[in-house]
């Protein structure tokens, strides 16, 4: 029985450990006869192995040993999606970063002297650092076929007619840059090995199940001979989806080597150099439409960055596919996405997974097209965007609540105050001030292609004390997961949430879950765990109804007390519990949730891409010091469809993190990239917000209608709270100056070279 509000205003059950600095994380673990791990990489990304000598590294006192290609006891071929990557190189460097060998040594010191005593000589082959150059017939090749190892598609209407009927053509080619998910907690992994053979694998992650496959596979062992425990993890982003698989691979490799525990984690510098990043895409984007501005079709081409391996690009790219012509109504759509191998930086999951950089250029060229025909940017995007009337999205599915999209917009003109900021004009020559919009559609879980991992599995014990364990197949990264968890769990049974316990996750407890990404852990984990209590409630309804003398399916529990419309009286939790022990009937529970099947087709993108869709937008306004080309936040208001709040406090922190971490993505998060080379590999040269770049005005609003897909109605919000800022901001800074904007991000000096341009 839900109560009105989920939400009991409880402090979330990791705040407290974290706040005093109680919590233990990784770097924090030892565990008797640890050995500590490094890594030798390639510092070229493009080359071939001509001699790699360890012998002196084996002389320094206290290495236990050194594992390369030529000694590891496992599978080499460690890709995740495509056979593509090896765990230790053996010929082909394909970026820096590439891992040639690893060391475990009794101390952090001993293994790094002994790294450095290894003798690499490596001779550098042409590499491509270019997409647009990697996809010419001329480009190196990172692997040995193509450059272009996928391709995506949405073809919807007729394009050609568009182009012909068309009044108007707006079209730019688009640059948008990557980021650095600037985790505080960097990757880090300990392999504890045990006399059966197996193993246990402490991983800061967000996927303990991915972990688990890929350290299985690289042993050779099953899956129940490898158990991995999900560590406090301190922050995550996308960054600790996949990649955290091979930090746990090199520990477990040293770990078997020595038969020891071994535990590895990435400096900063080589962290940022190696690990996963957001991809950087360019854009092609042509949009035709009426003098009326009805958008009568669009054509888009997408070139996605992957760096030297696929990793997940794949899985990134089909959701930008998908997001790339934005929540409209659009009769012709053209969409064609290629996933590229470079030698450049390892692109994968980044918070919005593809839908930012995409939907930035999209709404870029919708605000483009008000300025052409003098229409206010927020009524061009009320005449084309989905509706009642028009509720056809890009992928031919009919939504089930479009008039969010329409309702949205009214908000978002109202809280910014809209109105009065577009009249506003500057009082300074030097500086200028301007105001955009962005909206967004975001489709919660995966997309149909991974569709096969939407699924999610909870663990509900209730003791004989009353007291309830739960454990859910969803991680905690910093975002809020357990105390939403916690709610949904208190509210399935009718008890406070004082009463239940919850952990991170270990997948010795938990069925295989997927991942927590695409803001699926409420709708995942909350509905495994309202499964879960729907079979304890028929076990407690049945023992209450026996106390109370009414019927099961008249009784209900809020607060705790049992009781029936049938009889005055009531019954505690803790009589109906004890009595439940008595009989000897199961008190636990492995809930489960998995999504609808649904059809789709990846040669058109046709068809129900995702399980249902969200609505989220922003307004940004700035002020732009044209002499310097910096750019002041003055305010930012987000709006976003979350079904229904679960618990607020989180949900608001979600906001406010997701537009500061965009405002950094669209301001001053640029990567300095040389020959494949991060050359600002650390925070004191890489920039991202501070407390000091927080704008001074945050505005929120969410918009609540149930969802019926979602756990009591909820949807997720992780992701949407990012996607919308960087288009918002692209378009203010465009307002304030009065140039078109075609970059992301929006460095002063990239902003003077717009001015003097």
């Amino acid at each position: 029985m839900t109560r009105k509000s989920l939400d009991q205003g409880l402090p979330r059950p990791d705040a407290v450990s974290k706040a005093c600095g109680d919590s233990v994380y990784l770097p924090d673990m030892k565990v008797h006869g640890m050995l500590h791990g490094v890594i030798l990489y390639s510092p070229v990304a493009s080359g071939k192995i001509k001699k790699l000598d360890v012998s002196r590294a084996l002389e320094v006192s206290g290495v236990q040993a050194v594992v390369t290609a030529d000694n590891l006891d496992g599978d080499n071929s460690i890709g995740l999606v495509f056979p593509d990557q090896e765990l230790l190189v053996k010929n082909t460097v394909r970026m820096v970063g590439d891992r040639i060998a690893l060391i475990a040594a009794d101390t952090l010191e001993a293994a790094k002297t002994a790294r450095d005593a290894i003798v690499l000589e490596i001779e550098e082959t042409p590499g491509v650092y270019d997409v647009k150059k990697a996809v010419t017939e001329n480009s190196p090749l990172v692997h040995s076929k193509t450059n272009v190892f996928k391709e995506f598609f949405v073809k919807r209407g007729d394009i050609e007619d568009a182009v012909v009927k068309a009044d108007i053509v707006i079209e730019d080619d688009y640059s948008i840059g990557g980021q650095e998910h600037a985790y505080l907690e960097t990757q880090g992994t300990l392999a504890v090995p045990f006399h059966d053979g197996s193993y246990r694998i402490y991983s800061s992650t967000q996927c303990p199940f991915y972990v688990r496959f890929r350290v299985a596979r690289m042993l050779g062992l099953p899956h129940n001979m490898v158990r991995v425990i999900q560590t406090v993890t301190g922050g995550a982003f996308g960054g600790k989806e996949d990649y955290p698989d091979e930090p746990a691979m090199c520990a477990a490799a040293l770990s078997k080597a020595t038969s020891k525990p071994v535990r590895l984690v990435l400096p900063r510098d080589y962290d940022m150099q190696c690990s996963t990043k957001r991809h950087s895409m360019e854009i092609n984007h042509r949009l035709y439409a009426k003098k009326d501005g009805t958008i009568l079709g669009v054509k888009v081409n997408i070139l996605v960055d992957a760096g030297g391996y696929a990793g997940l690009s794949t899985v990134v790219a089909e959701r930008a596919n998908t997001s790339a012509v934005g929540p409209y109504n659009i009769g012709a759509v053209d969409v064609n996405t290629k996933v590229v191998y470079t030698n450049n930086l390892f692109g994968g999951p980044y918070r919005g997974f593809g839908a930012p950089q995409v939907g930035a250029v999209h709404e870029a060229q919708i605000d483009r097209l008000a300025r052409t025909i003098n229409m206010d940017p927020l009524k061009i995007r009320q005449l084309n965007g989905l509706s009642s009337e028009k509720p056809i999205f890009s992928t031919g599915e009919t939504l089930s609540q479009p008039h969010i999209y329409q309702d949205m917009l009214k908000i978002m003109k109202e809280k910014s105050g809209w109105d009065k900021h577009r009249l506003k004009s500057s009082s300074d020559g030097r500086f200028v001030e301007g105001i955009g919009a962005s909206t967004i559609i975001y489709g919660v879980n995966l997309h149909w292609g991974g569709s096969r991992l939407d699924r999610g599995a909870s663990y509900v014990t209730v003791l004989n004390d009353g007291s309830i364990s739960l454990w859910v197949g969803v991680t905690e990264m910093g975002q809020g997961t357990l105390a939403a968890m916690r709610t949904i769990c208190s509210n399935a049974l009718g008890v406070d949430e004082s009463m239940v316990r919850i952990e991170e996750v270990d997948t010795a407890l938990v069925p295989d879950s997927g991942p927590t990404v695409a803001s699926r852990a409420t709708m995942s984990g909350g509905n495994a765990i309202i499964d879960a209590a729907k079979q304890l409630n028929t076990r407690l309804y049945k023992v209450a109804s026996g106390i109370l003398g009414v019927s099961e399916d008249s009784v209900n529990c809020v607060n705790a007390v049992f009781s029936s419309s049938a009889s005055p009286k009531t019954v505690s939790w803790k009589e109906v519990v004890e009595k439940l022990y008595l009989e000897k009937i199961n008190p636990a529970a492995i809930g489960w949730y998995r999504s609808e099947d649904r059809q789709y087709d990846p040669e058109t993108g046709q068809g129900r891409a995702y399980a249902y869709y969200t609505f989220g937008g922003h307004v940004v306004r700035v002020r732009v010091d044209t002499d310097t080309g910096a750019v002041d936040v003055l305010e930012t208001t987000a709006v976003h469809d979350v079904g229904q709040i679960v618990h607020r406090v989180a949900i608001e922190g979600q906001v406010h993190g997701g537009t500061v971490q965009g405002l950094g993505w669209a301001l001053m998060e640029d990567f300095k990239l040389k020959n494949g080379k991060m050359l600002n590999a650390g925070f004191t040269d890489y920039s991202i917000p501070t407390s000091m770049d927080v704008p001074p005005i945050m505005n929120m609003e969410f918009i609540q209608e149930p969802e019926p897909q979602g756990p009591f109605g909820a949807k997720g919000v992780g992701e949407p709270s990012f996607i919308s800022v960087g288009g918002a901001v692209l378009n203010a800074v465009s307002d304030a100056i009065g140039r078109d904007v075609n970059t992301l991000p929006l460095t002063p000096e990239k902003i003077i070279d717009i001015l003097n341009s």
